[in-house]
């Protein structure tokens, strides 16, 4: 029976096409949910990761937490700089001398965990240390080396996100109320306002490595690092935006 025969087998395979297309499918849908890294972001997150291995030798790989899809850093024509202006590794800046332009980025500890992380069973975990304040402190306050301690971190309490060295929390902010002797956490802490509403500011306008030209005006509003401010002329009354670079300093944008 010819034609029964050429029937099964156009049967089978048409079947054996749809398994593959079938098989096929969850793998695709999985890759086209993984969202890529921009091209122009990837010579930053490079410069992040390698700013961690530096900095944070135990721990887990440094990358980028979150990405402004509508901002488009330009190709940089040296080497990328990375420093953590807040004193803390999850907000980074970048900068690129040539041409000049900065930004900052939020980062996470992720991927697999390095080898100074991994301890074998038959070794006591370390237990580590904690930055914890010296006395009750409340939201808003901006921390001070001598308002902190370090301490040997308690075992057997969970210690996820702690601070364990001083310079992660000098010169940021409480955004809650902390009781002395508890262990400072990430999400404890924010970059502090570095402009005051009122306050006077020193605003520099053209290039650092060129010409360059610094005014005194009136902050129309306060600030954190890296943020844009409204800054007031007290001699024309002119409104100008500026970018904060620093305690009552900002650049001309």
């Amino acid at each position: 029976m010819p034609c029964r025969n050429d029937f099964i087998a156009k049967l089978s395979a048409l079947t054996l096409r749809c398994g593959l297309l079938l098989c096929a499918w969850p793998a695709g849908m999985a890759h086209a949910n993984t969202p890529a890294l921009p091209e122009a972001w990837e010579p930053i997150a490079a410069a992040v990761k390698l700013w961690g291995e530096k900095n944070h030798p135990g721990e887990t790989a440094l990358g980028l937490a979150e990405i402004n899809d509508r901002v488009q850093p330009a190709a940089c024509d040296a080497e990328l700089q990375v420093d953590a202006p807040f004193r803390q590794s999850t907000n980074l800046r970048v900068r690129c001398p040539s041409p000049g332009w900065q930004l900052f980025v939020l980062t996470t500890h992720q991927g697999k965990a390095s080898a100074a992380e991994v301890v074998s069973a038959d070794k006591p975990i370390p237990v580590g240390q904690w930055v914890v304040p010296q006395v009750h402190l409340t939201r808003g306050t901006r921390l001070t080396a001598d308002m902190l301690k370090v301490v040997p971190a308690e075992a057997g309490v969970p210690g996820n996100n702690t601070l364990d060295a001083l310079e992660q929390a000098v010169g940021a902010e409480l955004v809650r109320d902390i009781a002395a002797g508890k262990p400072l956490r990430r999400h404890d802490v924010r970059a502090a306002v570095l402009i005051k509403r009122g306050a006077m500011v020193k605003l520099s306008v053209g290039k650092s490595n060129g010409f360059q030209i610094s005014v005194r005006v009136l902050a129309e509003e306060s600030a954190r690092m890296g943020e844009q401010v409204k800054l007031k002329n007290p001699e024309s009354g002119r409104i100008i935006t500026g970018k904060v670079i620093g305690l009552n300093e900002a650049i001309g944008l």
